[in-house]
This record gives structure tokens, sequence and C-alpha cells, in this order.
């Protein structure tokens, strides 16, 4: 039954595929070869292979049919896409990628010209014929690499600046690789509790006006203090102000993620300098992977921050050095106290800002401490020259006697005295005495003052210290000139008694003459229009003109007689045993001298006058009492024009 059942299908089978016309020339062509074997004739064998060759034919046809079809359909849309009207606006892109300098695709518009354009009939296809009016290629250009317009490739940028501006691209990067709404960098503050906003990178204009802001409990907050990173990724809008403080108002923030930024300099406490933090208005937006991101991107600002330190370091230094050259000079042509205070002031304003400025050394006059020089940058009340420092209660008095810097960083929350209880000044800002000392002694103090809180870094008041430092090195060379001076009669430049042992020795004559009745008279000589002089020859042009006076007032007195100097442009001259006239004949003989005497300085040639007041000793007359005689006398010479002999 089963065998009789497949026999039947395939019968049926046979039958169904001999129905179609496929099938009949299949048989024709079967039975034409069976009968061109069978037969012996040769007619019969010819037609059996003209059926056979047809039903080939016929059969590759059929195969081949598909294609054909597609061959057929592709010259179709060829000969449309050539055929289009003139009239067509389409627009075509030319994609170019195989160029003569990789890495780099253009893409061209083309715009057709429609008088210029060739179109091929159906029959044979024509390569198209355009002629573009302007190929626009979109390349890159150098801006979109380099910063052409900014100010730190065109000149030497501070450390400050170039670490602000590359934290700036750092901080840019990150918000495009996260998808971030904003990124911003907050400094750790752990003196003052607070986190200082550095730079941002935000999409906001809701962003908080405010760079400081206490440490309390958000999420900046609680990075900076436990170095601990932290990732929300969903937050209620309900507590978003107590979790991201960095706007003025709602943002509607979603998910966050803040990380910690180490620096070490060798300290044992392991916390960070600074936070980055990256916020998104979509829920879950960061992730672990996001943390390992953020993790590179803190070496690298960790990096910039050395590089920056280090910089800055190197930048104060130069400063320091340059201010300290600088005075030295001012010194050099300059050798006085007034001068070394003047360099001090002027310098310190170069390396730190500050709103008041006070240098407090020890009077000689007042037998105290005394304010010797203040400046006041603004309108606000502060302390006067000349007034005396309480030395046993002051902030300046304990300075001065503990040789030791001073600071206060917030002066209303102490309310120190700062010079004395009569002191009428603001009690606000900062403030920052140094003493003005060397190995040896203290010589007074410097004082600056800010109206700003916590104004004096430590950097600061380390370069401060330096340069003060330096002053009172100039301050102990020159007292130490002044002591040698003490203890050397002569005087160099003249060559006669320098001024002290010039007063010692009219001391001495004077109570000599007294003793054995003789006559003393006192010549005090002075060169006319000095301050001319010196404009005009310079200083050491007058010292050669006090010079070359000196010595021809030494050749015209005797051995017994005494010269010495009595001021920078003055000389005195002691004649022994000798009446006011007759020292009021020889100071005209000199004045006749000098008068005609032919000078030379530098080059030039020209001749200077003098001065003179003449004083005789009478009974009872100090030294001082004769002092003062001649120097009315040389008074009423000059103020008369000078070139004059004056006696009393």
């Amino acid at each position: 039954m089963m065998i009789d059942g497949g026999a039947k299908a395939m019968v049926e089978t046979i039958r169904r595929k001999l129905s179609t016309v496929n099938g009949m020339v299949a048989l024709i062509v079967v039975v034409a070869l069976t009968l061109g074997l069978i037969l012996g004739s040769p007619v019969g064998r010819i037609v059996c292979g003209i059926i056979l060759i047809a039903g080939a034919a016929y059969a590759f046809l059929r195969w081949n049919k598909p294609q054909l079809t597609r061959l057929r359909g592709r010259r179709e849309t060829q000969e449309d896409v050539y055929s289009q009207s003139p009239e067509s606006n389409m627009k075509k892109l030319l994609f170019d990628d195989f160029q003569s300098s990789g890495g780099r695709y253009v893409v061209k518009e083309v715009q057709e010209d429609a008088e210029k354009t060739v179109v091929p009939s159906t029959k044979s296809v024509q390569p198209v014929v355009v002629t573009t009016r302007e190929d626009k290629a979109k390349e890159f250009q150098v801006s979109d690499f380099f910063d052409l317009d900014s100010d730190i490739f065109k000149n030497d940028a501070e450390p400050r600046n170039e670490f602000n501006f590359l934290l700036n691209k750092a901080l840019l990067a990150m918000k495009e690789v996260l998808f971030a709404h904003t990124v911003a960098f907050f400094w750790a503050n752990r003196e003052k509790n607070q986190l200082v906003l550095e730079t941002t990178a935000t999409d906001s204009q809701n962003f908080i006006a405010s760079k400081r802001f206490t440490i309390e409990t958000d999420v900046v907050s609680q990075v900076a203090a436990n170095g601990k990173p932290q990732l929300l990724g969903r937050i209620n809008p309900v507590s978003e102000k107590d979790v991201v403080r960095y706007y003025e108002s709602t943002e509607y923030i979603k998910s966050i993620v803040a990380v910690p930024v180490y620096y070490f300099k060798g300290e044992a406490e392991k916390l960070p300098v600074g936070v980055i933090v990256a916020d998104s208005k979509a829920e879950d937006t960061f992730g672990a992977e996001t943390l390992g991101l953020l993790g590179n991107y803190t070496k690298l600002v960790s990096a910039l921050i050395k590089s920056y330190t280090d910089k800055y370091d190197l930048l104060l230094d130069s400063e320091l050095l340059s201010s300290i050259r600088r005075m030295q000079d001012r010194i050099k042509s300059d050798p006085t106290e007034v001068t070394i205070l003047n360099s001090l002031a002027e310098e310190a304003s170069r390396l730190v800002n500050w709103d008041f400025l006070t240098i407090a050394m020890y009077g000689d006059e007042q037998r105290g401490w005394v304010l010797q020089k203040v400046v006041n940058r603004g309108s606000y009340a502060y302390v006067a020259p000349d007034e005396m420092i309480d030395f046993n209660e002051s902030v300046v008095g304990k300075v001065i006697r503990a040789n030791a810097i001073e600071g206060i960083e917030n002066i209303a929350a102490q309310k120190a005295m700062r010079f004395h209880k009569f002191e009428k000044i603001d009690s606000e800002g900062s403030f920052l005495c140094v003493p003005i000392s060397s190995p040896n002694r203290c010589y007074g103090a410097l004082t600056l003052e800010s109206r700003n809180k916590a104004n004096f870094a430590g950097n600061e008041v380390e370069t401060i210290y330096r340069l003060v430092e330096n002053v009172a090195m100039a301050l102990e060379v020159l007292y130490m000139n002044d002591l040698v001076k003490d203890f050397v009669i002569v005087d160099e430049l003249t060559g006669s008694f320098n001024k002290k042992h010039f007063l010692k020795k009219l001391e001495e004559e004077i109570q000599r003459a007294e003793d054995f009745g003789h006559e003393l008279a006192l010549v005090s000589l002075i060169i006319d229009n000095a301050q001319e002089l010196t404009n005009r020859h310079g200083a050491d042009g007058f010292d050669s003109i006090l010079n070359q006076v000196a010595k021809i007032v030494r050749a015209n007195i005797r051995s017994y007689d005494i010269v010495g100097r009595q001021d920078t442009d003055s000389m005195g001259v002691l004649l022994v045993n000798t009446t006011a006239s007759e020292a009021y004949l020889w100071a005209e003989k000199v004045r006749k001298l000098i008068a005609s005497y032919i000078m030379t300085v530098g080059g030039k040639s020209f001749s200077v006058t003098l001065s003179a007041g003449v004083c005789g000793l009478s009974e009872g007359m100090r030294k001082d009492e004769m002092i003062a005689g001649t120097t009315r006398l040389l008074s009423k010479a000059v103020e008369d024009g000078g070139n004059l002999v004056r006696v009393l």
C-alpha cells in the first residue's frame, strides 16, 4: 500500500512538471536525443540535433533572465539620471577621499551651470561636463587647534594666568567628554574653612557670583573635608540647595559627581587641595567609569598645580632679586638713612598689596621709638609721622623687643593696639609687622596693613622679610661707617679734621685762649651756589670743587692753625692768637684767591666764589655761641649775594 502511494505521488509530480512549458521543452529534448541515438538516418539525426540546440538556447535564456532584467533596469536608471532637465535645481555633493594629503576628507557642494550642462540621449551614455562656480572646501582652520588671540602665547604670561588658562581648557574637555551641564574647580582653604572657586565651564546663567563660601555639608564640602569622591545619580529638587551650593537658585540638577585633587609637598596630612565637580540635568549620567575618567583628569590638574607653584616661587624670587638690586643701586648713589627707608617703602609696594605702610625707627632726639615714615594710599584715617610708639604695649613694640614677625589676619577679632593707645584708626582688615633687624641688633620695624582680611599670604610674608633683611644690612653698614668716621680724625675729602674732631679742637682752643689770655678767631667758609654746582657737575664734581678749595685754604694758614669740616659744603678755620680784624683780612685774602682760581672738572673750566663769616672770641663766650655767630654772618653774606666776608 505504501509503495502504491509513493508511485502515485511520483506520477503526479511528473504530470505537474510536464504540464508546464519548461517541462514540455525538456520532454521534447529528451525524446529528440533518444531518437537521434536510435535512428540511423542522417536526416533524422540532423533534425534531432536542431531540436537539441533549440532546447539548449531556450534553457540558457530562462536561466539568465534575472541578470538581464537587472542590467536593463540599471541602464534605464542611468539614462534617467543623464536625461534630467537643465532646470533641475538638485544639489550634488562630491565626496573626495582620494587626496594627496591623508587624514582629511573634503566635502564639496557642486552648483551646476545650466548653460554648460550636456544632456546625453538615452541611446548613448556620455560623461556630463560640469563647470563649478565655487568650490567650497570645509576644512579645519588653525584657530580650531590653537588660540591665536590668547595673551598666554603673545607675552610671558604670569604663572597664575597660565595655570587658569590650562585649567579652563581641561574643564572644557571634561565637560564635553562627560556631557555635563557644569564642571568646576574649587580650592580647599582649610585655614579659613572656605571653598574658593578658581574657574568653571558651564552652560548655566545661574552660577553663583561669589567665589568664596564656607565648607559645610554639601557634596563639594564633603569631598574637600574627607578626600573621598562622591557620586549621586538622583537629586531631589527639594534638597538641591543643600547638595549643590554653587548656583544662585534651583538649577534642577539631577546627578552630580565630585572628586578630590591632591598636591603633596612633604606634608604629613593627606588631604585634598581642591575639588573637581561635574553635574548634569539628567538622572544617572555618571557612574563608576566616570570616577576612573576623572581620576586621570585630577592627576593632570595636580601636575598643573605643581608647575604653577614652582613657577610662582621662581617669579617671587625673581621679583625679590630685582627689588634688592634696584634698592642697592639707589643706596650706592646716596648712602643715607632717608634713601634706604624710601627705597624700602617703594619696593614693598611692588611685591605686596597694602593700604598703609609705616616704618618705626629709634629717635635720638625723642629718646624713643618713632614713626619715621607713614604712607597712606587711601583717604582713611591713620597714624601720622613722628608719633611715638608704645614700646611696652603695642604690637610694634612687641615685634621690636622679640625681634620676631607678627601677623594679624583679622584686626576686628583681636582688637590689638598696633602703635599706641591714642591711635584713631579703623579696626578691620589684616596687619603685618616685620622687624628691621640684622644679626647684631634690631633697628626698627616695618608695618603693612590692608583693609582686606588675611591679605598677606605666607610666601608674601617671606618675601617682605627677605627685603627687610637686606635693608637692615644696609642700615648696619651705614651706621658702622658713621661710627668709623667718629674715630677717624681726618676728613678724606678735604684732608682736614672731620666735624667731630674739629669741634673738639675748637673747645680746647677756647679753653687755652681763656687760660693764657690769647686772642682767637673762628672763620666759617661756605661755597656759594653749592646746590647749583651739584646739579651742574654732579655730586662727584662738587666734591672735586670742595677738595680744590680746601687745598687753597690749607696752603694759606700757619702750622698751628686748625682747619676742619663744619658741613657738607662749609669749612671752619681756627686762627690762633689772631684778632677778629686780622681774621677778616685773612678771609678777604682767601676769598680773592679762590675767586680768581680757575678750576677744571670733567673737562670744563670755571671759577667759584665763597662767603665767609668771622667771629672773634670774647670773654666768657662758649663754643656754641661762636658757631652760632659765624652761622648768622654766613647767612647774611649769602642773602647779600655771596662772595662777601662778614665780621662780628
